[in-house]
């Protein structure tokens, strides 16, 4: 971020990047119009560019912003006492309590994903691979203590954000389907997915004996 203010902590700062999630989150990085940034934060567009900068540094900004919270929840997770499949559990559940606190960042990374990464800085990329280190140490202790077998830690780390997302981006969807009588299992509480998620990673979905 640009500007002698620019930090995460001024109240200025958050206001702006709140209305940049939202609205990146509503119309994508190219749909987005810095005029409604700025009407949305409630500051014109000298104060906004003083603070963070253009579209691509206001864009940079919110996604730094989301992944270093992400990087703090999931550093507390992982940090937890207990086996490797306890931490990996607290692992999963901190990815889907992010979507509570952070419910606009799966929209814009959907976005993100769908126009092939155009706009993704490398410093934001950088930020992930921190993200999918956490997830591979713990993936690597479980196999140490022999409580996981050998996975692809990368492809692991897709599958839980992946489902994680897409079960968010789905939600008028799966109420539309309730309305019409389709039984539904209640995932959208954070503990509940995170549950669920987690045994169906841990255990897979043969029945013991089942596989042949």
């Amino acid at each position: 971020m640009t500007g002698p203010a620019g930090t995460f902590e001024n109240p200025t700062v958050t206001r702006i990047l709140d209305a940049a999630a939202a609205v990146f989150a509503e119309e994508g990085f190219g749909g987005a119009r810095v005029d409604a940034i700025a009407a949305r934060a409630g500051v014109n567009k000298a104060m906004l560019y003083y603070h963070v900068g253009d579209k691509a540094e206001l864009y940079a900004a919110v996604l730094s912003r989301n992944f270093a919270h992400a990087r703090a929840r999931l550093a507390t997770a992982v940090a937890q006492p207990g086996t490797s499949t306890d931490r990996l559990r607290a692992v999963i559940a901190a990815i889907v309590s992010l979507v509570d606190e952070l419910p606009a960042h799966p929209r814009i990374m959907l976005r993100e994903i769908a126009s092939g990464a155009a706009n993704l800085p490398d410093t934001v990329v950088r930020q992930m691979l921190e993200l999918l280190a956490m997830v591979r140490g713990v993936l690597e202790e479980g196999v140490r203590d022999g409580q996981l077998r050998p996975v692809d830690p990368l492809l692991t780390h897709l599958m839980i954000l992946g489902t994680v997302t897409f079960m968010t981006a789905t939600l008028p969807v799966r109420q539309r389907m309730g309305a019409l009588g389709v039984p539904l299992r209640e995932l959208d509480a954070s503990g509940h997915l995170a549950s669920y998620l987690a045994d169906v990673l841990l255990h897979g979905i043969a029945a013991p004996g089942g596989l042949r």
